[in-house]
């Protein structure tokens, strides 16, 4: 019999290639609710007679043994996927250039959000603007409200704005006026769908959910189809729920004993609350025996809590590593990170300018959204990413900047 528990718990709180095998680590957990278990269990009656003693082996057997026979498919079933997530991509995921020579004079807006995720998937901007000779503000914002800074791109005289993370829902105005003036917009990691003004949305909610569901699988594989998981998540963000349903789905379909809970956060959590409410959360539920991260900042401060707070470290994973995942990796304080090549997203992002800058169409829309990627959990190649780049994460394939270049003829 199958059994998943599936919980929300309230809050009021580049370069690298080849092969990367599997490895072990430790865990991570917060929250202030328990944990409660769903479980399913399977019975069979015992006689008395002489008879009935001779029949009770077999009477017992598929009580025990098919258990045992579901978790090894499922452990089977997972590990040849995960086998199949393991190899660090080399090539970009577009291969058509604009039709004609790129005008030069177009002006960017970035829109730099307060999250750390975002100075990588800025880091670039520079050097693509110099690069097509267009021009490059750089407007700070907070994620939660970025209409300021829109308003600001809109009265700068903007042709393009790149935002990551913030749903049109928090700017829905600014965004109306923006597209109202002519200007066009690049997303990445906010889960738009295609509408007038959006040229692209980068590692939308498909692609997220199926980092989740990649995760869960590695969970699973990992645990023998035997874990406990904590999700601590921004459910602010749709892209994120997305990623959260990817993981309870696969938990759901694959993994009969497995069990899956959420602890929601707020950004204003991170590296100050978290640590807290994830101590409390395994301290209530000792069961747990993984965490896992919604995204790369979610962690910071967890371990040192964890440790300080004399809770047994569970296995911590997550998707989309920056240099705190990959440290604690190196560390064996974490056991696996989804890679999120974010400044690749931003020549994504930009190629998608480039092409409506020359009238093209972006026909390769839904390939070029669906970012490389791959699970790292092999503590060697950690340290030879932080030691790849200035920000020390990995930002997408060798060479990927030049592949750009010369397919926009500006090389």
């Amino acid at each position: 019999m199958r059994a998943i528990q599936i919980g929300i718990l309230p809050v009021e709180h580049n370069h690298i290639k080849g092969e990367i095998m599997r490895k072990g680590t430790h865990r991570v957990a917060a929250a202030i609710f328990a944990l409660g278990l769903i479980a399913a269990a399977c019975g069979s009656d015992d006689s008395g007679t002489e008879a009935p003693t001779t029949e009770a082996p077999s009477t017992e057997a598929p009580s025990t043994d098919a258990p045992m026979d579901d978790a090894a498919a499922e452990t089977a079933a997972a590990q040849a996927l995960v086998d199949t997530y393991m190899t660090i991509p080399t090539e970009i995921g577009v291969t058509v250039g604009p039709s004609a020579a790129v005008p030069t004079g177009k002006k960017v807006a970035w829109l730099a959000c307060e999250l750390p995720s975002c100075a990588e998937v800025g880091e670039d901007w520079g050097k693509i603007t110099d690069a097509l000779g267009w021009e490059l503000k750089t407007i700070n914002v907070e994620s939660a409200s970025p209409g300021a800074g829109v308003q600001e791109a809109i009265d700068w005289g903007a042709n393009y704005i790149a935002i990551s993370g913030s749903p049109v829902a928090a700017f829905a105005e600014q965004f109306a006026a923006a597209v109202a003036a002519g200007i066009k917009f690049s997303f990445a990691y906010n889960g738009e769908a295609p509408a007038d003004g959006i040229l692209t949305s980068i590692s939308g909610n498909d692609a997220v959910y199926a980092a989740g569901a990649k995760m869960a699988n590695y969970i699973i594989a990992d645990s023998g189809a035997a874990a406990n998981v904590l999700m601590v998540n921004i459910q602010l963000f749709p892209v994120l729920v997305a990623e959260e349903e990817g993981m309870k789905d696969t938990f759901a379909a694959g993994c009969a004993a497995c069990t899956f809970d959420v602890l929601p956060v707020q950004i204003a959590d991170i590296g100050v609350n978290v640590p807290g409410l994830v101590a409390s959360y395994l301290q209530e539920n000792p069961e747990t025996n993984y965490v896992s991260y919604a995204f790369s900042a979610l962690p910071i401060g967890v371990t040192a809590g964890l440790e300080a707070a004399g809770v047994a470290l569970p296995k911590q994973v997550g998707v989309d590593f920056d240099l705190t995942g990959l440290s604690e990796i190196v560390a064996g304080t974490h056991t696996a990170w989804t890679s999120n090549p974010k400044a690749y997203s931003g020549w994504v992002m930009a190629h998608a300018m480039v092409l409506d800058a020359v009238g093209d169409e972006f026909a390769e829309r839904a390939a070029g959204e669906e970012l490389p990627n791959f699970i790292l959990d092999d503590a060697a190649v950690a340290q030879e990413i932080i030691d790849s780049s200035p920000m020390s994460n990995w930002k997408g394939p060798e060479g990927f900047a030049d592949q750009f270049l010369a397919l926009w003829g500006v090389a």
